[in-house]
């Protein structure tokens, strides 16, 4: 199965060209060799310029479940018309749990995938109401998924996360929060969570992901929150795997920085800090690639790059 993590970038620069206008506007043929200006636009464009080769990517890659960060209401409502009626997706806005702000939205194809339950939490003391950690830059969710393979009947759990990209107490709560709930869905079969991190995995600002990983002990958590997801003393000691150190290395390819900016090649300040992390038993790494978010006859489709993952799932858990 193929899982693909991407932040979008949010639709900063907003207009009101209609989705019908891109599709329509799409040239039937190649462009001469001599006509292009070969990675000429590095810089931010709006969303209605950069959605068609979101869009590509995820069709081309053939991903099975994507999880999508930062994603406005509108961006979720383009990207579902142009991925199509095999597609279907659930996620809220983080600002109200409904339509407003950042949605981490999963998509998921349904003629392979069938979704049992999910539902949002908010990264922050009161994850059941719509809420902000204290000093946290932005108002941070999770999307989680209850899922199952209709040819397999394999279950599992996907999470799509974005974490404060200012406040390293609040990605610190974010993994311990994640760290429970993978622990508490154990008996559902294994965890995959997609996100953009804001924590690498060195450096000062990497405890987030030194959580996830077991480096670190988790910070407490509401006692609401381990109330809901109560763990069985067997899985108390229970942290992720990044997928992208376990996977064999001729299975690694692309590049090593998930974020770029809007920059040029030699101005990028690289960093990777999009993972795809799992946990649990019943799957196995496969392959693991940092794709392109600029192409050399395009603009830039995001300020991050896409993030893939293969694994292969038990065909029983």
């Amino acid at each position: 199965m193929r899982f693909l993590t991407w932040n979008l970038r949010y639709d900063s620069l907003a207009d009101t060209i209609p989705l019908t206008d891109s599709v329509s506007s799409l040239p039937a043929s190649l462009p001469a060799d001599e006509s292009v200006s070969f990675y000429s636009s590095p810089h931010e464009v709006p969303w209605s310029t950069r959605r068609i080769d979101v869009a590509r990517e995820v069709l081309f890659h053939a991903a099975v479940i994507v999880g999508f960060q930062e994603a406005l209401v509108r961006q979720v409502g383009d990207l579902a018309q142009l991925l199509g009626n095999g597609f279907s997706w659930i996620g809220s806005g983080r600002e109200d749990g409904g339509t407003t702000g950042e949605y981490e939205a999963i998509f998921y194809r349904n003629d392979l995938v069938q979704l049992d339950s999910w539902d949002t939490m908010w990264l922050s003391e009161t994850p059941f109401t719509p809420s902000k950690f204290p000093g946290a830059g932005s108002t941070r969710t999770a999307t989680y998924a209850r899922m199952r393979m209709k040819d397999s009947g394999s279950s599992f759990t996907v999470v799509c996360t974005h974490w404060d990209e200012q406040s390293d107490p609040q990605r610190q709560l974010s993994a311990s929060l994640l760290v429970r709930l993978g622990a508490s869905s154990l008996p559902y079969g294994p965890v995959f969570v997609l996100g953009d991190f804001n924590s690498p995995s060195t450096g000062s600002d990497c405890t987030g992901y030194r959580i996830m990983t077991g480096l670190l002990p988790p910070v407490a958590v509401p006692s609401s929150f381990a109330d809901r997801f109560p763990v069985r003393d067997t899985d108390a000691e229970f942290v992720f795997t990044d997928v992208a150190q376990v996977t064999p290395p001729l299975g690694r390819s692309g590049h090593h920085g998930t974020f770029t900016g809007f920059e040029e090649h030699a101005q990028m300040d690289l960093k990777r800090i999009d993972f795809v992390m799992a946990g649990g038993k019943g799957w196995e790494p496969l392959r693991y690639r940092v794709g392109e978010n600029w192409h050399d006859n395009s603009a830039v489709a995001s300020d991050h790059r896409p993030v893939f993952v293969d694994v292969i799932l038990s065909s029983a858990n």
